[in-house]
């Protein structure tokens, strides 16, 4: 005889196999970056907006580790090289400030190269090109560090996220920010080293430079990796 007890670990079971409600999240990102990161920033679903610095946005939406924050009510400083993107940047994301700039650890008079209209790999890094001949040089720029344009734009001391993404170039930029004046709780930055898996993660120039100024690695998706202040 079946005890009613059975019938109600039955029914429960039943429920939960065939009714619980899935909880999917959506990602923007090339590589489910933006949820990695909101996974370390705890975001619940009503905490006051926060900001966030993304440098080398590119697209403003596709393939985006902000635009997940944007939609939910986050604002901040989106940063590009180049005029096409930073248009369209200025066009779907009205609550940020957008920012023409190359981004180094020094002031210097560069030219940029790409291997084709609105690419994801325009670079001002000579590396990145050397032995690549899809790519030409189109235009040129002067770098800024990443400390004057935010001092530039009010951002503020402490803020929540910054996305690193400048195609070999990357070192620089996290070099030219003034990491006590400025203070992001996570940092998502591309390591071209990672390509030879975590032994060149954790020998790059950037792992080293983050972990000595009090950052600890706390994930790695394909080329980028996930840093938290500790």
């Amino acid at each position: 005889m079946i005890k009613f007890d059975q019938i109600i670990q039955f029914a429960s079971a039943l429920r939960r196999a065939f009714l619980s409600p899935s909880k999917p999240q959506r990602s923007y990102s090339q590589c489910a970056e933006d949820l990695i990161a909101r996974m370390f920033l705890k975001v619940p679903p009503l905490l006051a907006p926060g900001f966030y610095v993304d440098v080398g946005c590119h697209h403003p939406k596709r393939g985006s580790n902000t635009y997940g924050f944007y939609k939910s009510g986050w604002s901040g400083i989106l940063i590009d090289m180049e005029e096409d993107k930073v248009l369209v940047a200025k066009m779907a994301r009205k609550r940020d400030v957008v920012v023409r700039a190359a981004i180094s650890d020094r002031s210097e008079t560069l030219n940029i190269y790409s291997p084709g209209k609105f690419s994801t790999n325009a670079t001002i890094d000579l590396e990145a090109v050397a032995h690549n001949p899809e790519y030409r040089r189109t235009s040129r720029i002067t770098t800024e560090t990443l400390t004057e344009v935010l001092e530039r734009h009010s951002c503020p001391s402490r803020f929540e996220f910054l996305n690193v993404d400048c195609e070999g170039n990357d070192f620089r930029v996290i070099k030219g920010l003034d990491l006590v004046r400025y203070t992001p709780r996570v940092i998502c930055i591309e390591i071209w080293e990672s390509k030879d898996g975590l032994d060149g993660l954790i020998n790059s120039d950037i792992h080293k430079y983050l972990c000595s100024h009090g950052y600890g690695l706390k994930s790695w998706s394909v080329y980028s990796a996930i840093y938290v202040t500790s």
